[in-house]
C-alpha cells in the first residue's frame, strides 16, 4: 500500500474523524490488489487538446515495472490481499487507484477476495470508485466500513448530452448499492451536470449518494476550471440535499470545502467506541 502524504497524494483518502470530542485525520492509503483498466477514458480539454487517464500516464511512464503488459491489462495480485490487515492504525484506504475493481473484465471471485479483506479490516475505511456501476449491486450488501463511488462518465468520444443520458443511467445503478456511504466523483466536471440531479429529484425524494467530489480538470500541470455556474448550481442542490461537499484542490473556488459525510460506527481500534466521521 502507498501512503497519501501531505501536501499531495489523493487528499480525499485522508478522512477527518471526531473521536471522543476530538478532530482526527486519518492516515490515507492506496491499495492496489487488482491493477489495470479497460476503460480507455480520455477527455477532451477546452483548448482542444486530448489527456488520457492519470492511473495510465503513471502506469506507463513511472510503474514500467508493475505493468509489463500497458495499462489496458487487468492484473491480479494476491500477495497484495493482506496487506490492509499489517496497518493496525484506523486509516482512509482507496481501493483501486490504478485500477476499476468492479470493472466488467474482473472475475467476480478476485472482488470477493477484496471485499473479505476489507470486512476483516474493520477498523479501516475503505473508498472504492468505479465507472461501471451497472455491476456494483450485485455484491450488496457491502462491509459497513465500505464507501461505495461512482465517477461521472468520461468525456471521451461523448458530448455533454450523451454525458447527462449516462449520468442518468449511473444514478439509476448507484440507488441499488447498498452500502454505508454511496459517493459520486464529479472530477473532471466537465459538462453542466446540475440539470441531471434536478430532473432525478422531480421524481424522488432525494438523491441516491451521502457524498459528492468535485474537481477540475487537468492535462498534466495544465488544469481547466469548470464554470462558476456549473459549481454553484451543484452547491445549491447539495446544500438543499444536506450533502457533504469535498473539493479536489485543482479547483479554484472560495470558500473552500473539505467536508466529508457524517457516519457512526463502532471500532475496535478504539475500544468499541462510537466513531463518527466530522463533515466539515
Amino acid at each position: 500500500m502507498n501512503r497519501q502524504k501531505l501536501p499531495h497524494g489523493i487528499e480525499w483518502t485522508r478522512i477527518k474523524q471526531v473521536i471522543d470530542g476530538e478532530v482526527i485525520e486519518l492516515p490515507g492509503y492506496t491499495w492496489n490488489p487488482t491493477g489495470g483498466c479497460l476503460h480507455g477514458c480520455t477527455w477532451e480539454m477546452p483548448d482542444g487538446s486530448v489527456t488520457e487517464c492519470y492511473a495510465k500516464t503513471v502506469a506507463e511512464r513511472l510503474a514500467t515495472s508493475a505493468y509489463q503488459h500497458g495499462f489496458e491489462h487487468h492484473y491480479w495480485r494476491p500477495q497484495a490481499l493482506n496487506a490492509p490487515l499489517r496497518v493496525k492504525d484506523p486509516s482512509g484506504i482507496f481501493v483501486g487507484s490504478m485500477a476499476d475493481l468492479f470493472g466488467h473484465w474482473v472475475p467476480e471471485e478476485q472482488i470477493r477476495q477484496v471485499l473479505d479483506v476489507m470486512a476483516t479490516a474493520s477498523w479501516h475505511t475503505f473508498q472504492t470508485l468505479s465507472k461501471y456501476p451497472i455491476r456494483l449491486a450485485e455484491f450488496n450488501p457491502f462491509p459497513a466500513n465500505a464507501w461505495v463511488g461512482v465517477s461521472l462518465p468520461a468525456g471521451h468520444l461523448m458530448k455533454p448530452e450523451g454525458g447527462a443520458r449516462a449520468l442518468k443511467a449511473y444514478l439509476s445503478h448507484i440507488e441499488r448499492i447498498r452500502a454505508s456511504v454511496r459517493f459520486m466523483s464529479i472530477e473532471p466536471l466537465w459538462f453542466d451536470v446540475a440539470p441531471v440531479f434536478e430532473a432525478w429529484l422531480k421524481q424522488h425524494d432525494r438523491l441516491p449518494f451521502e457524498w459528492v467530489i468535485i474537481g477540475a480538470a487537468s492535462n498534466g500541470r495544465k488544469l481547466f476550471q469548470p464554470r462558476e455556474e456549473w459549481v454553484a448550481a451543484l452547491l445549491e442542490i447539495f446544500d438543499r440535499q444536506r450533502i457533504p461537499v469535498f473539493f479536489k484542490g485543482n479547483l479554484e473556488w472560495s470558500p473552500w470545502r473539505n467536508e466529508f459525510p457524517t457516519m457512526q460506527r463502532m471500532d475496535r481500534r478504539f475500544e468499541d467506541r462510537p466513531r463518527i466521521a466530522l463533515a466539515g
